[in-house]
């Protein structure tokens, strides 16, 4: 860079340039990090034999707050990653949200024994619970652990003839 109007002028601009590159990218970024939870929450659904309801785990991506989020609202997911019963009390969630902090894992106080419940072919099962399976916290992890990558691939896509 020269110390001239003209070259100043040209900096300005690939700043400029740079700077809604790089915006870009994060955005690219944080969309691809949300789409690559909610498939690794699947994958964890999957390895833990949860097939039915594996459809019922949502992402999406806003564009005007550029939040991504992974969801879901059906409660045997729910069960599922939190834990349920005598089972679940001795495997709970290994780091609960606020939202989850005064989950009771025993709320009928069945205890060892467990309780009947009804089964979808009109016969009955027996169940202590579930252990929590963490789906979501451990897709969580995972991200966390390779959001670096991600940014840095995406902001190299989009700035990377700037360099």
């Amino acid at each position: 860079m020269e110390l001239s109007k003209k070259s100043l002028e040209e900096a300005k601009n690939l700043l400029n340039r740079f700077a809604d590159f790089y915006e870009k990218g994060i955005d690219n970024a944080v969309r691809y990090a949300t789409e690559a939870m909610y498939k690794k929450v699947l994958e964890y659904c999957y390895a833990n034999g949860i097939y039915n309801h594996a459809n019922e785990v949502k992402w999406d991506y806003n564009e005007n707050t550029k939040v991504g989020r992974v969801w879901t609202t059906d409660m045997v997911l729910i069960l599922n990653e939190m834990g349920s019963g005598i089972v679940g009390a001795n495997k709970p969630h290994p780091n609960p949200n606020p939202a989850f902090k005064s989950w009771k894992y025993d709320v009928n106080e069945h205890g060892e024994k467990g309780w009947i419940y009804p089964k979808d072919d009109g016969t009955y099962g027996w169940t202590r619970g579930l252990p929590s399976r963490h789906m979501f916290f451990d897709a969580f992890n995972d991200i966390k652990d390779e959001i670096g990558n991600i940014v840095e691939v995406e902001l190299r896509k989009t700035a990377g003839d700037l360099y």
